[in-house]
């Protein structure tokens, strides 16, 4: 994730001590509260009203079945705070005073020992955002140790509608037009040996979602090897990478996935 130091986060700070603002920030500085409801695993706390039959919410609460099933995991019980802000401003004021080193974004996950959390603004691109978000958590609730790739690559793929079959046509365009140039050189080898504490390129991230899709949508290659992978790592911690098993199971991997990618765009077109 991307490092930034807030320069407003000063700002704030002094404002507090100001008589005018003594009444007004401690409510825009805190967590959303006012109001929970739970979905299965969603805690999901906000400061506005909510229907408690959201589609939003209950197309989260679909999209655990959907990961679970399609990952061959188990449901998880642990839960996963989700704080709805009503609006960018109060969203920014919050991150900026209390996690100025995250970019500013319209949402994020953090995962401490004791916690899963996702923070989010709402807006039009809510349903996007949340679709993203939660997938971390629910992935992190089953398997400890993802690669940052995978982790970032599954989220690109479970972030866009259900009955998309994965199809994220931003990242697609972006590795299409790469292709169309001569200059994508797709590596799973190189995602599988990035530390966990880098921050992904766009490039990155859209890379990340190809091979999730190539490995889910495929017939060169048995959705059982992401299976077996991931069921591997959640019960021993860690295991051999993810590309020495893509790269055994489908010699010419690298240039398979470059192929999956035009095959794709000339079905979308």
């Amino acid at each position: 994730m991307m490092q930034y130091r807030c320069c407003l986060l000063g700002t704030l700070l002094g404002c507090l001590s100001t008589a005018g603002c003594a009444q007004l920030m401690p409510q825009r500085l805190t967590l959303p509260a006012e109001h929970t409801l739970v979905r299965d695993q969603l805690v999901v706390h906000s400061d506005f009203e909510l229907a408690s039959h959201h589609r939003l919410l209950e197309e989260m609460t679909a999209r655990r079945s959907d990961i679970v099933l399609r990952l061959g995991l188990p449901l998880s019980d642990e839960p996963i705070h989700v704080y709805l802000f009503e609006n960018a401003d109060r969203f920014g004021t919050f991150v900026r005073l209390h996690h100025p080193e995250l970019p500013l974004r319209r949402a994020f996950f953090l995962e401490t020992d004791t916690r899963l959390q996702v923070y989010a603004q709402w807006g039009d691109r809510v349903a996007e955002d949340l679709r993203h978000e939660v997938t971390h958590g629910y992935l992190h609730s089953v398997v400890p140790s993802l690669p940052l790739w995978l982790d970032e690559g599954l989220a690109e793929y479970f972030e866009v509608p259900r009955g998309h079959r994965g199809l994220n046509r931003t990242q697609l365009e972006n590795v299409l037009a790469r292709a169309e140039r001569g200059v994508w050189l797709p590596d799973l080898a190189r995602l599988d040996a990035l530390p966990p504490t880098r921050d992904l390129s766009r490039d990155d991230y859209a890379e990340s979602w190809a091979w999730v899709h190539f490995l889910f949508e495929s017939p060169l290659v048995s959705r059982e090897l992401l299976r077996g992978y991931l069921g591997d790592l959640r019960q021993h911690g860690s295991t051999e990478p993810l590309s020495a098993r893509v790269a055994r199971a489908l010699p010419g991997c690298n240039q398979a996935v470059v192929g999956h990618v035009w095959q794709l765009a000339a079905a979308v077109q």
